[in-house]
């Protein structure tokens, strides 16, 4: 007999399949594979139940009113840290359809999450979204050239991917972490310069420019070399989690820098090195900062990463999140702002 199967039958299946034979145990796994199954049920509830919730509150970087949370682009790619789970950036691609992409992009904007910080490669697909849902949102963008130029970036691919940007209609450009982090660390004027650069001229095109690291090191040759961000992009979360490797076996530099099988080494398991340098070096800074991975893609629970993270002197947060955390997300943000401790914080807040 004939058996149709839609593709989220399917995937729920499937996944439960899974489940059963490995064991499904954290709870990023856990609340995916319940909203598979759910099929948007929990948010619809959810929504009744919080009508009235206030929206994120905004900042100011310099004329552009952005929401103190700030979407991460994983919501429109799928691209996850998989740790040593193989199988999470497949699970995520095949969740996140174009339309549960738009419908994630609609409630957080329903939500007050007024910005996302996409990938130069994902700026089609928001403009699609705008022009389909009406969606206002804003882009903080981060520009690279392609990955093949990782570790030997060239003026001109850098002004052309701005220029791109640019004309895809991005709010605000900084230079993507990644990729500034690897002409940094090699410690090659020529390089350096590449970095320079950018955020000169994507000043001049009348832009706010920012410079993105996970690296303090990357801040500390920018300041070298006179580099003046209208804002920073660092990632900053705490590490009490398990996968975070010793401290004393911590390294500079080590973020992207290639895995490690050896639990006491870097195996995308850890995005800031030394929270406690972040902290202390940001203090300094009156620039806003917008803080990344600060739920150390998915080890932390946003309500601790949240209040460690505003505590610790962070203007805004950029959260990668499903559609069915958005509501409990807004939620928790909402809390933690209103938080004495948090609105008087040892660093002035700078948006």
């Amino acid at each position: 007999m004939a058996c149709r199967i839609d593709r989220r039958t399917f995937l729920g299946k499937s996944v439960a399949a899974g489940a059963a034979y490995a064991g499904i145990r954290s709870m990023e796994e856990k609340n995916l594979l319940a909203a598979v199954q759910d099929n948007g049920q929990k948010t619809r509830q959810l929504k009744k139940q919080t009508q009235g919730e206030p929206k994120i509150p905004t900042g100011k970087i310099g004329n552009l009113e952005i929401s103190r949370i700030i979407a991460g682009g994983n919501v429109i790619s799928g691209w996850c840290h998989n740790r040593d789970l193989l199988y999470v950036s497949t699970l995520a691609g095949h969740y996140l359809t174009e339309e549960k992409q738009f419908d994630t992009l609609e409630l957080m904007e329903e939500y007050g999450i007024n910005t996302i910080s996409p990938d130069t490669s994902q700026l089609g697909i928001i403009n699609k979204y705008k022009r389909e849902r009406g969606g206002e949102l804003q882009t903080v963008v981060g520009v690279r050239q392609e990955w093949e130029h990782l570790d030997k970036p060239f003026w001109s691919g850098m002004k052309e991917w701005i220029d791109r940007c640019i004309d895809e209609g991005a709010t605000t450009l900084y230079t993507q972490g990644g990729f500034t982090e690897h002409a940094m660390k090699q410690g090659k004027p020529e390089m350096i310069e590449v970095i320079v650069k950018s955020v000169e001229y994507i000043k001049d095109q009348g832009y706010l420019a920012g410079i993105g690291c996970h690296d303090v090191k990357v801040i500390e040759i920018a300041d070298e070399y006179g580099i003046d961000p209208d804002y920073y992009f660092k990632t900053f979360h705490h590490d009490k989690y398990w996968s975070a490797h010793p401290r004393e076996h911590r390294k500079h530099w080590s973020v992207d820098a290639g895995n490690s099988i050896d639990h006491n080494e870097y195996h995308d398991n850890i995005y800031d090195l030394f929270p406690e340098k972040t902290e202390a070096l940001m203090a300094k800074k009156d620039k806003p900062w917008i803080a990344f991975k600060t739920l150390a893609a998915g080890a932390i629970h946003p309500e601790s990463a949240f209040e460690f993270c505003f505590k610790g002197g962070a203007d805004f947060l950029a959260v990668g999140m499903f559609d069915f955390q958005v509501i409990e997300n807004t939620i928790i943000a909402n809390k933690i702002l209103a938080m004495d401790e948090v609105r008087n914080r040892a660093r002035p807040w700078c948006a």
